[in-house]
């Protein structure tokens, strides 16, 4: 008899295969939402990158949790209170967002590449990243066993 605790089988057995669709689904939302509102804001109204930036993630971020919280992750968030996916996700976003803005800066800053095409390389970018860190962290629903987060 041979043991393997941490063997789930192969990765096709254990995703989600709803979540081949919708978060791809969701994460085209998100972005139209994003890009949208970065372009009014760094071309429309001139208020700077920085500005465009958060404005346009803070709108970015209403979308996405609610599409997450709702329905792509809702197998895990539906395991934890609504407090404890806010806080996680507010969390993950404040690092999403430092990583955005980074990438933004040294992309025109060192580059010369316009924050148009610099949005579309972060949001590849991010879409794989804050797959992993919705599905392992911020909507995985409670922790089990003695430190609770």
């Amino acid at each position: 008899m041979t043991l393997h605790p941490y063997y789930q089988g192969p990765f096709y057995t254990r995703v989600d295969k709803a979540q081949l669709v919708s978060y791809p689904l969701s994460g085209l939302i998100t972005t139209l939402s994003d890009y949208a509102t970065f372009w009014l804001f760094f071309t429309v109204l001139d208020s700077g990158l920085l500005i465009a930036t958060v404005l346009a993630y803070c709108v970015g971020l209403i979308v996405s949790y609610v599409q997450n919280r709702y329905w792509v992750f809702k197998k895990g968030a539906s395991k934890q209170s609504e407090g404890a996916s806010l806080w996680r996700y507010a969390t993950f976003l404040v690092v999403n967002l430092t990583i955005t803005y980074v990438m933004l800066w040294l992309m025109e800053d060192f580059w010369s590449i316009t924050p148009y095409i610099g949005k579309i390389v972060v949001n590849v970018f991010m879409f794989f990243w804050i797959y992993l860190g919705n599905t392992y962290w911020v909507f995985r629903g409670e922790k089990t066993g003695p430190i609770q987060i």
